[in-house]
């Protein structure tokens, strides 16, 4: 792993970055002093990356968004609109094929 933005390979862990979502392993670079969090594609995302995959192939499936709203929510307690299972389908289709 390498820092993003001194690209030194001379990093060590610093803790953890935790949110509703869960927690994530953040890291320290030595050499320029940042702190930072590797990459996993689901930057900024307000729900769990479970629920969005989940929403995504129930989606590509053949499900309608209404849908797969409305099974997120009586499965999972998960409410979101039809408008960001939409933008999910166009944000992150593209890593889970």
């Amino acid at each position: 792993m390498k820092c993003p933005n001194c690209k030194s390979t001379n990093i060590s862990k610093r803790g953890f970055r935790k949110n509703k979502i869960g927690k994530k392993q953040r890291f320290l670079c030595n050499k320029c002093n940042s702190t930072f969090i590797k990459k996993d594609g689901f930057e900024r995302a307000r729900h769990n990356k479970k629920d969005i995959a989940r929403a995504i192939h129930m989606h590509n499936d053949g499900l309608s968004l209404f849908q797969v709203q409305n099974h997120l929510w009586q499965h999972d307690r998960v409410k979101v609109s039809r408008e960001t299972i939409r933008e999910w389908c166009e944000k992150y289709s593209v890593f889970l094929k």
